[in-house]
């Protein structure tokens, strides 16, 4: 018996037809056209979220400071910026910036873009 014999392959050749791989890699094309979108939008809210746990880190920090310039003096305690003085504004990376408004304060963590973070947080913090 001659493998050859009935239409000139071997009959144990195996392979992918050039329709089948451009059916997949069109359907690949497509794929990655709806998910590369939506990619960049869990990127910039996943980085949104992280700048809102820095607020909370820096909630945290003046908190702490409050709490320890309550323990050595009253009038400490209630001066927003001798409170301020004392938190740094290092947070990973992020930045953080405060303001004070009148009884309580405004943080913003921005990202730091050399390190290719670019998401922000905004969000206040009140001694009482």
């Amino acid at each position: 018996m001659n493998p050859f014999a009935l239409t000139g392959r071997c009959r144990n050749q195996r392979g992918f037809t050039l329709m089948e791989i451009i059916a997949v890699l069109v359907i690949v094309g497509i794929l990655s056209a709806v998910a590369a979108p939506k990619f960049i939008g869990l990127k910039t809210d996943a980085e949104n979220r992280a700048a809102l746990q820095a607020v909370t880190e820096a909630q945290n920090r003046l908190t702490n400071q409050y709490a320890i310039k309550l323990m050595t003096s009253q009038e400490e305690a209630n001066d927003l910026n001798a409170i301020l003085s004392s938190v740094s504004t290092d947070a990973g990376d992020y930045r953080l910036s405060f303001a004070v408004a009148g009884s309580e304060i405004e943080i913003t963590a921005t990202g730091i873009p050399e390190r290719g973070v670019f998401g922000t947080a905004r969000g206040k913090w009140r001694c009482r």
